[in-house]
């Protein structure tokens, strides 16, 4: 396991998706610091939600690395458990509530 400033710890099945899928540990910082966190069961979702965020902070919208990662970071849904990356995955459909 890897541990980052923001206090995320990467686990390896976490690193093993973000190598296929090509997600960025940059894209994942930026979501977890400054995306949507919704409880799912006894995991923690994380979500970068570009509209709201247009409400929210739009200073984040002009923010180096959202600029730089925009497509993954949107695309992007992160599973946390306790400080734990579980897993990451790109979002294909419109996620539930």
């Amino acid at each position: 396991m890897i541990k980052t400033e923001q206090e995320l710890i990467f686990s390896e099945h976490a690193i093993i998706r973000m190598q296929q899928r090509g997600i960025t540990r940059e894209a994942i910082s930026f979501i977890f610091k400054n995306g949507i966190k919704k409880i799912t069961h006894q995991d923690h979702r994380y979500i970068f939600n570009t509209k709201k965020q247009m409400k929210k902070n739009r200073e984040l919208l002009f923010d180096r690395t959202f600029i730089k990662f925009q497509k993954q970071i949107e695309n992007t849904a992160l599973i946390v458990n306790n400080g734990i990356l579980v897993t990451a995955y790109i979002i294909e459909r419109r996620i539930w509530r």
